[in-house]
């Protein structure tokens, strides 16, 4: 279990949850649509900007050096995204990010779930600067 950090306004309906190697973030007011399967999820594309600040919120806090370099790998590896007792597969190892009109369709080095009104989605901060170069790319394209 982590520490629930306060939410920006900026982030409208994600909220971040710091933990040992990985954050977790947080849609609330989540339509089961979101979440596609294990590693796949599909937001709002709305959504962007709200996506982009708790991501900012994660490496503007006083602890981001000291997360960023626990959870820094000598190799990328997804091993950690398989379920306990099965064989795979594991979450593809980079990030893959499209846009419509209507939404975000996002897989990656991730485990993504929803729960009720909530979409999660565990994310190593090793990750954290790859999927931010991802999604930022989207917003050049406008």
């Amino acid at each position: 279990m982590g520490a629930c950090l306060e939410p920006t306004p900026a982030m409208r309906r994600y909220r971040v949850e710091s933990s040992g190697q990985s954050f977790y973030l947080t849609r609330t007011a989540a339509s089961p649509a979101t979440h596609e399967s294990r590693f796949h999820a599909v937001l709002p594309a709305p959504d962007l900007d709200a996506i982009l600040a708790a991501l900012d919120q994660v490496t503007s806090h006083p602890d981001w050096a000291r997360w960023e370099e626990a959870g820094r790998l000598a190799e990328p590896d997804t091993s950690w995204t398989i379920k306990p007792g099965e064989d795979g597969p594991a979450a593809p190892s980079a990030w893959a990010v499209e846009r419509d009109r209507e939404a975000l369709y996002l897989s990656g080095p991730w485990i993504t779930g929803h729960e009720y009104d909530r979409w999660s989605a565990e994310i190593p901060y090793s990750e954290l600067e790859d999927l931010r170069k991802a999604l930022t790319a989207l917003l050049a394209e406008d």
